[in-house]
């Protein structure tokens, strides 16, 4: 039955020839009085989105910012023409039998009062881990308070692992050590290119075509750095950066799917429901990027 609906959400679209399109969403944000370099990393990233023209999406999390500090940092998003949406406080995983509903409700509720005073919010959330339940109860019960408080899909359709990435850039940093950067770099870049690929192949094997993409990435040093980078090597494949309100345009973000543990790229539940074979679960992780840095030079160990 749901691979009806998808196919009538897509109709029409699967024989036009699209470009490939991704709008670019950041996670959490950094507490300036646990970072000292918060609010660069913050300017950095904003910056580079101007000088490329680009309108983003921030998702911030209120633990992660911490108090009126963090508060002023994010709403610089707004201010510069991006969009904010929430990301709740405490960043809870709902695939944990410990998170009940009641206080995962109260949870986003928190990140709302938080968040909708900032010009440039809108009402979208982003679940903590892309993880969105492992019973019924709790996956119903989220979908229910977003319909009724007229919230819309904070999915992504790229998933990756730069908050992994993030860790040993901040390591090699640390320890002075520029020739392991410039292999984290190039190990980096790939990563992101190849799981836009890799999730643009499962649209293209499911839905017949390329959707408006969403790709995850977080307010991190990392991100800070490379932005440039990341946004010239995505242009040279091909790709076209969108708007995070165009993008949520597409009609996959309109897909509710009745997994369990529901969660993940929108675009891995798709592939799920078609009985795409090998998915792995999760979607990503650190492990998966040991042969990649392996690669480019770095002897990472578990």
């Amino acid at each position: 039955m749901l691979k009806k609906i998808i196919l009538s959400l897509c109709l029409g679209l699967s024989n036009i020839a699209i470009a490939k399109s991704v709008a670019l969403s950041f996670d959490d944000g950094l507490d300036p009085l646990i970072n000292l370099e918060a609010q660069q990393i913050n300017n950095d990233i904003l910056n580079t989105l101007k000088q490329n023209n680009i309108h983003a999406i921030v998702y911030p999390n209120i633990s992660r910012i911490g108090g009126t500090e963090g508060l002023n940092i994010i709403s610089k998003w707004g201010k510069q023409g991006h969009r904010i949406g929430n990301h709740g406080n405490l960043h809870l995983n709902l695939n944990k039998n410990e998170v009940n509903l009641p206080n995962y409700l109260q949870d986003i509720q928190q990140g709302h009062q938080a968040f909708s005073s900032l010009k440039g919010f809108v009402p979208r959330y982003r679940f903590p881990f892309l993880k969105e339940g492992n019973t019924i109860e709790k996956r119903e019960g989220v979908r229910k308070w977003l319909i009724n408080h007229n919230y819309q899909s904070g999915a992504v359709s790229i998933d990756a692992s730069d908050w992994y990435y993030n860790q040993l850039f901040l390591k090699y940093q640390q320890e002075n050590d520029q020739n392991s950067l410039d292999k984290l770099k190039q190990a980096y870049i790939f990563h992101l290119l190849d799981r836009a690929k890799y999730y643009d192949d499962l649209a293209l094997q499911t839905l017949g075509r390329s959707p408006k993409h969403v790709l995850l990435l977080h307010v991190r040093a990392i991100n800070a750095a490379w932005l440039e980078d990341i946004i010239s090597s995505f242009n040279k494949q091909g790709w076209k950066f969108i708007d995070s309100d165009t993008a949520y345009q597409d009609p996959i973000y309109k897909i509710q799917p009745q997994l369990l543990p529901a969660g993940e790229s929108i675009v891995w539940n798709i592939a799920q429901i078609y009985g795409v074979k090998n998915l792995r679960y999760p979607a990503e992780d650190a492990p998966y990027e040991y042969s990649n840095l392996k690669k480019n030079g770095l002897n990472i160990t578990p």
